[in-house]
């Protein structure tokens, strides 16, 4: 008989599926507050190409009156800053950000968290690229014992799953158009990405996908680029999701052990947005979506040296630009002299056909939109 699944496995299974459900997500996020005793656990997202739509889910703790009543204190709340200059992906517990004396006079802390039982939060930034941020709250009760090491890590295991959750969700609902979805799928997106439409070729096999196969460590393609999976079982529950799948099911998650060390694929199966959505005359289409846990996120400045196929020190600027860095301060920090930050800002235009500091960075944020947080590579 087989051992059922973990609290971690079950958590992950959720998210993935959450990807395109958010009741799904938030049956992810109360699996979460359970594993980690927390009174109340939240994913925030903002956009700041959509300023006035944030992404917010929130279980327990969290609902109408909560958000209302946060409003007024939002500005004492010195987590998000905080926990933004974090690298993505790792965590930490807010006892350990912030010093005794905060925690003691802090106006968020003390009249808005403390009165609603809530200690402290143990958080992650989940995305941090291009205008985007995420993170995760998981909120810790004033008659619990405080988090420690042994959750820091349980959550950062659970944080890269959130991260692809939140990419995919991004990337089918947040969209504009049909055409710069698929563009981005079959392209440029560094999420693996087969679709399926019956027993034909398959619809789409993008760059990341080809990669993932070409390294021979437990998936495939064959010649008509559909999936093939050398583990027996998973092949099994594999082709049992996609018969689910085409008869309107919602499809699920299945892992993929690989021959190497590390650690198996785990692969979301739904359905491809068909009628008036992003795929016409795609109803029954299967999509796959594959997570690769090797994985790791590159600093941003790599990132723009690899999509701008600028030098390093040119990406550096672009990415002060980015950051709404001046570039007389970005000198400064960086201890050079501003004729070579005007160097690298000239080779910086000459590379990406710009002519303006504005322009550069249009480039630059349309590159690392299309891409996401994650770029190709593994340790």
């Amino acid at each position: 008989m087989s051992e059922s699944p973990g609290p971690e496995s079950k958590i992950i299974d959720a998210i993935y599926r959450g990807a395109c459900d958010s009741a799904e997500l938030a049956r992810a996020l109360e699996l979460i507050a359970e594993h980690f005793d927390s009174p109340g656990v939240v994913v925030g997202e903002l956009d700041q190409a959509r300023p006035n739509s944030p992404f917010v889910v929130g279980v327990r703790t969290f609902n109408q009156e909560y958000f209302v009543d946060y409003a007024e204190y939002a500005e004492f709340d010195p987590a998000p800053r905080a926990v933004a200059a974090m690298a993505v992906g790792t965590a930490e517990i807010t006892s350990r950000i912030f010093s005794d004396h905060v925690r003691r006079t802090n106006i968020f802390l003390n009249e808005f968290f403390v009165p609603r039982g809530i200690d402290g939060t143990l958080a992650s930034p989940l995305l941090s690229s291009a205008g985007r941020f995420a993170l995760i709250g998981v909120f810790q009760s004033v008659n619990r014992r405080r988090y420690g090491d042994d959750d820091i890590a349980r959550l950062e295991r659970l944080a890269p799953h959130l991260t692809r959750a939140l990419q995919i969700r991004h990337l089918f609902l947040q969209s504009e158009t049909r055409v710069k979805v698929l563009e981005s799928i079959a392209g440029r997106n560094t999420t693996a990405m087969i679709a399926l439409n019956g027993g034909g070729p398959a619809l789409f096999v993008n760059d990341a996908a080809r990669a993932l196969a070409a390294a021979g460590d437990g998936i495939a393609l064959d010649r008509r680029g559909r999936l093939v999976v050398a583990d027996r079982a998973a092949a099994t529950r594999l082709a049992a999701l996609c018969a689910d799948v085409e008869r309107g099911g919602s499809g699920g998650i299945v892992r993929i052990p690989r021959p190497s060390t590390c650690e198996a694929y785990v692969v979301l199966v739904s359905r491809l947005p068909a009628g008036d959505g992003l795929f016409p005359n795609s109803v029954g289409s299967v999509l796959f979506a594959i997570h690769d846990p090797a994985r790791r996120p590159v600093p941003t400045e790599q990132r723009i040296v690899q999509l701008l196929h600028i030098p390093l020190g040119a990406a550096r600027v672009v990415q002060a630009l980015l950051e709404g860095i001046e570039l007389k301060d970005y000198a400064e920090r960086a201890g050079i002299s501003m004729n070579t930050v005007k160097f690298h800002l000239k080779t910086a235009f000459a590379r990406t056909g710009t002519r303006s500091q504005a322009n550069l960075v249009r480039v630059a944020l349309s590159a690392l939109y299309e891409l996401g947080p994650y770029f190709s590579g593994h340790e």
